[in-house]
């Protein structure tokens, strides 16, 4: 009896685990399941301040990351490290993985929220998003 007690709440909670997507569940997209390990990657190109390409095995294999908040100055860097914040030996869309630079003797820090492998279309929006950004200027 107390085997049947234990094996309706299971059932239950398994079933609820277990259900479809609903229409307004948001899929989990390709930009955040993507991986580099941290020993592969040979050099980055910044395209704004919230978008860098890290390339993995050379500049045949670029991945477009997303960071959070806008790093100041990040398209001036000539050096940075990405850093395996939980330890897997890979740079990720999710974890605690940064990209690391020295700006004005102090450390900027930046997490990765998204990663993706980079195709020439995503890396052309990007940059297209960049160019329609306009200024607003106050003239007094």
């Amino acid at each position: 009896m107390k085997l049947l007690l234990l094996a309706l709440p299971i059932a239950l909670l398994s079933a609820c685990a277990a259900k479809p997507p609903q229409k307004g569940d948001a899929p989990r997209t390709a930009r955040t399941d993507a991986c580099v390990f941290e020993s592969q990657i040979t050099g980055f190109e910044p395209l704004d301040d919230r978008h860098i390409l890290l390339y993995g095995l050379g500049k045949k294999e670029p991945y477009l990351a997303e960071i959070t908040p806008g790093c100041f100055d990040l398209q001036n860097q000539t050096a940075l490290a990405a850093i395996d914040g939980d330890g897997n030996g890979q740079i990720c869309g999710y974890g605690r993985d940064n990209i690391v630079y020295r700006e004005f003797g102090r450390t900027e820090s930046c997490r990765i929220m998204t990663l993706e492998k980079a195709t020439e279309e995503r890396i052309a929006a990007v940059r297209e998003k960049k160019a329609k950004k306009s200024r607003k200027v106050i003239i007094q």
